[in-house]
């Protein structure tokens, strides 16, 4: 019996889909993220898709400024949008998954990556020794057969997920931004789920059709024991357009979570050959939270600037991510929940 570790269910194949990008588009994205190639010359494989990945992530942050910052308080995930914002006339800027992702998506394929994607539920939970308390389904993660002839399956997700794809199968474990972070796959089920393997099985013993995604880190004090979270759970089937813009509405109307109450921010960097301590180029992580700018290498986080009004944050945005917002547009953020004391 052939293996199906690393396959979707049934050992399904994903076909090539085409983008709704140009090869024009596609080339000034390459040149965007610094890709050391051209559109022409563009092989897909492992290895490229990997590079891929970790260069998007050190030139989009992770972020949900538009949400806070403009008049109709939107985050904008169409192509065109999404184009404009990142790679275009203004360029550098960021969004959430579903714009990160979805541009991610459309251009990988454009590059001739087999590539599909579906959606998960963050867990909000931050506590790593208490267990996951699932969202709603309400995140983006990609689908990637890599390699021509094979239906080896990867997972990715651009700035919330591994800085590298990682395989489909149960257990499979890669590095994460640096040696002492580490990303797992889990195939479980939810203990309310109503579904199971066969009519024999035992009551109480659901089917096994969710994954899951666990982020550990190791202390740099090998006698302290490393911390493991769920990030989220996700499961095979495929999502559309429409369901992601019907996602992000959500978001931007429910007047709480974490988008809803926090301006958010975060982008990777490179390390430099001082900071790393082998041959393989690891990365770390800016990440702007509340009231302050933090740099984050594996366990060790420094505080770089610390924000007392939406002044000092939108010129921390400007220094640290590349993102620029006006004095003026910060009126927008007044009486919403992550204002900043003082006057903008």
């Amino acid at each position: 019996m052939a293996s199906t570790k690393g396959l979707l269910r049934d050992g399904l194949w994903i076909k090539r889909t085409q983008s709704v990008y140009s090869p024009a588009q596609v080339g000034r994205w390459l040149s965007k993220i610094q890709y050391p190639g051209s559109v022409s010359g563009f092989e897909p494989n492992l290895d490229n898709l990997t590079h891929l990945l970790q260069l998007s992530a050190a030139t989009f942050p992770f972020e949900n400024t538009p949400m806070h910052y403009t008049p109709g308080h939107s985050m904008d995930i169409s192509a065109e949008g999404l184009y404009e914002r990142m790679v275009g006339s203004g360029g550098g800027e960021g969004s959430y998954c579903f714009g990160l992702n979805g541009l991610f998506l459309q251009m990988i394929r454009a590059l001739g990556f087999r590539a599909y994607a579906t959606a998960g539920r963050i867990n909000r939970e931050t506590s790593w020794h208490l267990d996951p308390a699932f969202l709603s389904v309400g995140h983006m993660i990609i689908f990637v057969q890599p390699t021509e002839g094979s239906n080896e399956t990867f997972v990715l997700d651009v700035g919330y997920g591994p800085v590298r794809p990682i395989l489909l199968e149960e257990g499979a474990k890669i590095m994460g931004a640096t040696p002492s972070e580490t990303y797992t796959l889990l195939r479980t089920a939810r203990a309310e789920s109503s579904l199971k393997p066969s009519p024999d099985s035992e009551s109480g013993i659901p089917a096994k059709v969710e994954w899951r995604l666990i982020c550990c880190h190791s202390h740099k004090d090998a006698s302290q024991p490393p911390i493991s979270r769920v990030m989220y759970s996700f499961i095979e089937d495929e999502f559309f357009q429409a369901d992601f813009d019907s996602f992000n509405y959500s978001v931007l109307g429910r007047r709480q979570g974490t988008f809803w109450e926090n301006v958010i921010c975060t982008k990777y960097f490179w390390l430099t050959e001082e900071e790393m301590a082998g041959a393989e180029q690891y990365m770390g992580k800016l990440v702007m939270a509340g009231d302050s700018v933090r740099r984050n290498i594996g366990t060790t986080s420094t505080v770089l600037r610390t924000m007392k009004t939406e002044r000092d944050r939108a010129d921390a945005l400007a220094e640290f991510f590349d993102i620029r917002i006006s004095y003026e547009n910060l009126v927008h953020i007044r009486g919403r929940g992550p204002e900043l004391n003082g006057e903008p």
